[in-house]
């Protein structure tokens, strides 16, 4: 089952990140920047973003996240808000890519750390549906793993800062 899931997972990043793709081909370059407006605009500027928004789409992604996936009736939509984030990545990859012309951005900055939010906010989801999944009488949160998640977070969130203190000089 767990082979399964990651094959599904795995397919859903790929797919996800091929169809920003072809959204960046598709998209006027007005729209592609208003959508990245709303989901992340330090792409925007080569200038260092703030620490502001450096946390900001991080903990908007994970309150998302686990709001929506702690309701037994909602939870499909954070798997469909985590496919949106994916599409993002592969629309704002391209976007950086071309606009940017900075391989180095991309390789030390945008690619790894964004891949790495999307792959723990699957773990977070998958975390938060095997709760809705359990029995009435058995069900408690998974305080010990959302907590591990989440100091995962913080550190990749730390790194990312690294990150961007190094790449904007």
């Amino acid at each position: 089952m767990r082979n399964y899931l990651t094959i599904q997972y795995t397919s859903m990043i790929v797919i996800c990140f091929i169809c920003g793709v072809l959204c960046y081909q598709l998209f006027e370059m007005a729209q592609i920047k208003q959508v990245i407006t709303i989901f992340d605009q330090r792409l925007l500027s080569l200038e260092k973003p703030t620490i502001f928004w450096n946390v900001v789409p991080f903990l908007v992604s994970i309150i998302i996240v686990l709001f929506f996936s702690t309701h037994q009736y909602l939870a499909k939509i954070a798997l469909i808000f985590i496919a949106i984030k994916m599409t993002f990545l592969g629309l704002s990859s391209v976007f950086l890519l071309v606009q940017h012309d900075s391989i180095k951005m991309y390789a030390y900055w945008w690619f790894p750390f964004q891949l790495l939010y999307g792959i723990l906010l699957i773990m977070l989801y998958e975390v938060m549906k095997r709760q809705q999944s359990s029995r009435a009488l058995k069900r408690k949160l998974p305080y010990n793993r959302v907590l591990i998640l989440l100091f995962v977070f913080v550190l990749i969130g730390t790194l990312e800062n690294f990150a961007i203190t190094y790449l904007f000089k």
